[in-house]
């Protein structure tokens, strides 16, 4: 058996860090599934799913540790060719 639902979110751009995990667990709960997989997928070439620990300081290093991986304020050849700003 195959379910599937959606969540829709809103955020506030650049590592904006939002906790879906009681929104996959209601749905799951709704299901009446009792075991299997739940498969969370976002579609957007800027977003990202990740499994980390929703804490402060964890929040906080992740979005330092994005910021030295592709940093912010330097040029991107995506920014030249598209000219939205989200190169990095």
């Amino acid at each position: 058996m195959v379910l599937s639902d959606t969540i829709s979110l809103s955020t506030k751009g650049f590592c904006d860090i939002q906790d879906i995990t009681p929104l996959v667990l209601a749905i799951a709960g709704k299901s009446k599934v009792k075991n299997g997989t739940v498969t969370v997928f976002c579609p957007g070439s800027t977003g990202a799913v990740t499994t980390i620990e929703y804490e402060n300081g964890v929040l906080e290093d992740l979005k330092k540790a994005v910021e030295r991986m592709a940093p912010s304020n330097i040029p991107y050849a995506h920014d030249q060719r598209w000219g939205d700003g989200n190169g990095f």
